[in-house]
């Protein structure tokens, strides 16, 4: 009966080894799967990145050629920067989103920050549609336009 009993408890012993063996193996098969899916998802991500730039390029560039204004008061700021990668320095050139004060969010509109800041609208639309038009004139350009855009008569009360 001893006997019988030793048997079985090396068995057990021996059973044990193999499956804890078996379960580093698998560890490192799942930690080689998991480094997998993290540089697909990587890549996926770049992908999309670059699909989703493109896709911009081929809005703009249809707007474009419809005639259309590219920038809509109405546009999030979040949508105006996908338009054109230079967007924040406009913003930032009238005093948009330059500092921690007149910080603007991603989901406000260009007509609401406007309105919030005292900024004229005309000359910041004329700015941001001047980036894709080609039209801005440079630094100079936009410099003496953004002389001339903050309203005179916007009173803030407290």
């Amino acid at each position: 009966m001893a006997t019988a009993a030793l048997v079985i408890a090396i068995l057990a012993l021996l059973g044990a080894f193999l499956a804890f063996r078996r379960a580093g193996t698998l560890q490192e098969r799942l930690e080689r799967a998991t480094g997998q899916i993290y540089e697909l998802k990587s890549a996926l991500a770049a992908a999309n990145e670059e699909h989703e730039h493109k896709l911009n390029d081929l809005r703009l560039e249809l707007r474009r050629q419809a005639g259309e204004a590219i920038f809509d008061p109405k546009m999030t700021i979040a949508d105006a920067m996908k338009v054109h990668p230079k967007v924040q320095e406009v913003l930032a050139s009238f005093h948009l989103g330059g500092c921690s004060h007149c910080a603007i969010s991603d989901v406000d509109t260009i007509e609401g920050a406007c309105q919030s800041y005292g900024i004229d609208q005309g000359a910041l639309m004329n700015a941001l549609n001047g980036l894709v038009s080609g039209e801005s004139g440079g630094s100079a350009g936009l410099t003496a336009t953004i002389a001339n855009a903050k309203m005179s008569n916007v009173k803030v009360v407290f």
